[in-house]
């Protein structure tokens, strides 16, 4: 019997995933408050306030799970910790005209969960129109009880050009993880309109925006950003050795398993058919060349036919307790460097 499908990306579950992460919050607010909400600037997030039950998976399908839930951070001043209010993130794919309804009856029950507290409500549309505006409602003039609305404020990707490499007048700063986050989902709606050219602009981005800063963060925010390319851009990993050599940097893919298991069982094979023939010398020949060229395989997967060949110099007459074991390569795919051989015990340094 055939497996199930694989779900249809979720952009709900698998974007708040990554908003769920400490450090997208943070850059969200340091890069883009002036334009979206200036009255944030100086805030840190500090905690979940409600969320998704989300669970990330980056290696097999469903690549997210959870409840269709709100996800509020609670904000503080770095200076002023008592000084806190609420954002609260919605996130679309399609524009909503009952959305200033939802909005406002969402920050209601904050109210009357969190009274002391003022809320402050964000937008984020990835879908393949422009989201439009939602109204909030303010106070209209200090110390009285009137009220209007104003636009509330909307991250939109389509406020945004499709990036082209290289150009350093790209409006988005370079530090910020939400460059890359903004700059994927850009590409991903271009893709959707069957404009083909957005594809090569995949890997650049990858290499630029998204690998280096999240190799700083946390192992949750590797996988949150793992799952959420897995889910957007599934579909050319297994055409592109390239770009699954660039994610396997942050979160090790089904290719890394599929080797494993080739690995472990042509050793099997091979000790066997060393076992049959009584040929003790000859077996462990076998065995190590054999162990060699796996571990050639996995690293031609993992980072690419160049980085293969230069390991396969620094294998050769390499002893068999230099040899590296699969879970090394993974350690050192998941670290960002390149494959090593061990010294006494310890993994040597790349030569």
């Amino acid at each position: 019997m055939s497996s199930p499908p694989e779900p249809a990306f979720s952009h709900d579950l698998t974007l708040k995933s990554l908003f769920a992460e400490r450090d997208m919050v943070r850059d969200l607010i340091r890069y883009h408050a002036s334009i979206l909400f200036p009255e944030l600037q100086g805030f840190e997030p500090t905690e979940l306030a409600a969320s998704s039950t989300v669970t990330t998976d980056p290696v097999a399908p469903p690549h997210q799970q959870g409840r269709d839930r709100d996800l509020v951070w609670t904000l503080a001043r770095a200076a002023a910790r008592e000084d806190r209010v609420l954002l609260h993130l919605e996130f679309q794919s399609q524009p909503d005209a009952t959305m200033t309804l939802r909005m406002v009856d969402y920050a209601h029950g904050l109210f009357q969960r969190y009274p002391e507290r003022e809320v402050c409500g964000l937008v984020v549309n990835t879908g393949s129109r422009p989201f439009g505006s939602w109204w909030c409602p303010v106070q209209t003039v200090a110390g009285t009880r009137g009220y209007g609305f104003q636009p509330g404020p909307v991250l939109d990707v389509h406020d945004f050009p499709l990036p082209v490499f290289p150009d350093a007048r790209y409006p988005l700063s370079a530090d910020s993880l939400m460059t890359g986050f903004i700059a994927l989902a850009r590409i991903q709606l271009e893709m959707r309109r069957n404009n083909r050219a957005a594809v090569d602009q995949i890997l650049p981005v990858l290499r630029t925006w998204i690998v280096p800063l999240v190799l700083r963060s946390t192992e949750t925010l590797r996988r949150a950003f793992g799952a959420w390319f897995r889910t957007a851009f599934g579909e050319l990993l297994g055409d592109d050795p390239e770009l699954r050599a660039e994610l396997s940097k942050i979160v090790y893919i089904e290719d890394a398993e599929a080797v494993m298991y080739t690995i472990s069982q042509a050793l099997e094979d091979r000790f066997k058919q060393g076992e049959a023939q009584g040929e003790a010398q000859g077996e462990a020949r076998g065995e190590a060349r054999a162990t060699r060229n796996l571990l050639l395989q996995f690293v031609a997967e993992a980072w690419g036919d160049a980085e293969a060949e230069r390991f396969a110099k620094q294998l050769e007459g390499t002893e068999p307790d230099r040899m590296p074991s699969l879970r090394d390569l993974m350690a050192d795919q998941r670290a960002g460097r390149p494959p090593r051989l061990h010294h006494n015990g310890r993994t040597a340094s790349a030569e």
